[in-house]
């Protein structure tokens, strides 16, 4: 990747930090090969690419930011012209592509949940690389705060379109914990007297167990409303029914009238999906259930 850093040593040298961008490369490759039906490629750009979007006036430049949460921490923002930021949003709302296209509030709106859906599926690709669970919290269309430790051009190029380019900035919490300094050796385990309480992991009902194979329905709650009867009775083809939840809050998945996740809308193959990005444990999904 061509990258850019202030340190002493390049942290795009290390192999897990490239690891990490080229799973994030892949993932929104994949996302917009998802949404606009043809294959995207990425690809690396050149230092002075990556420096002449770095360099754009602020009226002409777009910025969003997320941060890394669970096996990963720190801040993560993407630079990109604010043409490219309108043409994603057009993707989305499938509207054709129009260079010339002022950023209304839809294309920002659009263009925040297809960098939500390029996060989701980074999570689920860096989890081995990350060891664990990765998330990465929605902070908004805006800089990053600080310095980064690394800036590196990257370009999605598509036959018949014009490629898509973006600089992704890292922090240094965030390159540090793709790179963490090594564990020492723990100490020798101590001699515990005889009656010193073992602990003890929680059983599951085997009760329980019977029920396992029982089907339940689920369904996606995107928000609500009350409606006086004269509304409702009002209503027409083309009515616009405005929910009480906000495009970038997260959908809720229900089982029966508990909400037991939170997470994204992804469309997969042509049919809508729910990419989880926060869930409750095992036990609180099954408590919840049983009230």
């Amino acid at each position: 990747m061509s990258a850019a850093n202030s340190g002493a040593q390049n942290p795009a040298q290390n192999p897990k930090v490239q690891e990490y961008l080229k799973a994030w490369g892949a993932s929104i490759g994949r996302v917009l090969q998802e949404v606009a039906g043809t294959l995207h490629t990425p690809a690396e750009i050149s230092p002075e690419a990556t420096q002449a979007l770095l360099g754009l006036p602020g009226e002409s430049r777009a910025s969003v930011q997320f941060e890394a949460t669970q096996r990963l921490s720190g801040n993560q923002g993407f630079v990109l012209s604010k043409k490219d930021a309108v043409r994603l949003g057009q993707l989305l709302l499938g509207e054709p592509e129009d260079e010339n296209a002022e950023m209304k509030e839809d294309h920002r709106d659009a263009a925040g949940e297809l960098f939500r859906q390029f996060a989701g599926a980074a999570a689920s690709a860096l989890q081995d690389l990350a060891g664990g669970e990765v998330s990465f919290k929605w902070v908004g269309m805006e800089p990053l705060v600080g310095e980064p430790a690394l800036q590196a051009g990257m370009q999605w190029t598509c036959t018949g379109k014009t490629p898509l380019t973006m600089v992704v900035q890292l922090s240094s919490t965030l390159v540090t914990a793709l790179n963490p300094a090594p564990v020492p050796p723990s100490a020798p385990p101590l001699d515990l007297p005889a009656h010193a309480p073992a602990y003890v992991s929680p059983v599951r009902d085997p009760k329980l167990d019977l029920l396992m194979e029982v089907e339940l329905e689920v369904s996606l709650r995107f928000g609500e409303r009350q409606m006086a009867l004269r509304e409702i009775l009002d209503l027409s083809a083309g009515s616009v029914v405005e929910l009480d939840q906000n495009v970038q809050d997260p959908v809720e998945l229900l089982v029966g009238e508990k909400v037991v996740a939170r997470g994204q809308v992804v469309v997969v193959d042509g049919n809508y999906g729910l990419r989880v990005m926060e869930i409750i444990s095992p036990m609180e999904r099954i408590e919840s259930l049983k009230s």
